[in-house]
Parts: structure tokens; C-alpha cells; sequence
């Protein structure tokens, strides 16, 4: 399958993203609205990568860098959101926005890429190089 990897632009809010994010979880936003959050998240330095086939989003994945106090100041990335269109899962469409977020995070400095994931998720990303580390906990406020 052939797609090119590349930033997220205003243009892909009508063109797919919403509805392959909703495939993750529900996304209750116009794409004018998606797309105010989205300047906001740029200007705080939030990375939205996409998978795109022609003009259609078929995989998202974002990246929040995170400037420590610890490690000397160091920079952790956050790899957040990751999502494909259910009809072109299996394509090597996830491992290839993940791959790219991580390659992005080795050259802004990162010294480590974390994530969180279901259990159902967790072959997915040991084959590309990630390892079960600590316990994720949550508190829901909404």
C-alpha cells in the first residue's frame, strides 16, 4: 500500500482525520472547531503527524515534548493519539506514523519516547522497539 507520511494541515479536518480519530475514541468537534484546537496545540509546540493516501487521512498519530526538571532538563516525547481507518488497518499504516513520531523525537533531543496502550496493544508496539515499563493510572474528572 502506498501512502506519504507528513504534518497534519487545515485541510485534512475535511479530508478524514476527524473520522479516522473517531475510530480510536468519539471526537465531538466540527472541523472549524478541530481546527482552532489544532493552531493552539502548534503554537505549544504539539506535533500531529498523518498517513495519507490522494487528499484522505487514513492514519494519525500526535507528539508532546516535555521539558524535564530532571536529566539535566532533558526532553521525554509523549507519543499520544495513535489511530487508523479501520480499512487500512494491517497496512503498516500505524508503525509508520509511530516510527516517524519516534524519529522526530531522536531529532528534537528526546532522550526517551513513552506511551500508554491497552494490553490489546501491546504486541503492536513491542515489535516496534517499545517495552512494558511502570503501570499506567488515571483519575477521570469529566
Amino acid at each position: 500500500m502506498s501512502f506519504l507520511l507528513r504534518p497534519l494541515q487545515a485541510d485534512d479536518f475535511q479530508n478524514g482525520f476527524l473520522e479516522t480519530l473517531s475510530h480510536l475514541t468519539t471526537v465531538d468537534l466540527t472541523p472549524e472547531e478541530a481546527v482552532r484546537i489544532w493552531r493552539g496545540r502548534n503554537a505549544a509546540g504539539v506535533r500531529t503527524v498523518v498517513a495519507v493516501t490522494g487528499d484522505r487521512v487514513i492514519g494519525t498519530a500526535s507528539l508532546i515534548l516535555e521539558h524535564k526538571f530532571i536529566h539535566r532538563g532533558g526532553t521525554i516525547g509523549h507519543i499520544e493519539d495513535v489511530a487508523v481507518h479501520p480499512d487500512h488497518e494491517g497496512k503498516g499504516v500505524g508503525s509508520a506514523v509511530v516510527r516517524e513520531l519516534v524519529e522526530l523525537a531522536r531529532l528534537s533531543g528526546c532522550y526517551k519516547v513513552i506511551l500508554s496502550c491497552s494490553d490489546d496493544n501491546l504486541t503492536f508496539y513491542t515489535r516496534l522497539g517499545f517495552r512494558r515499563h511502570d503501570n499506567g493510572m488515571r483519575i477521570d474528572l469529566k
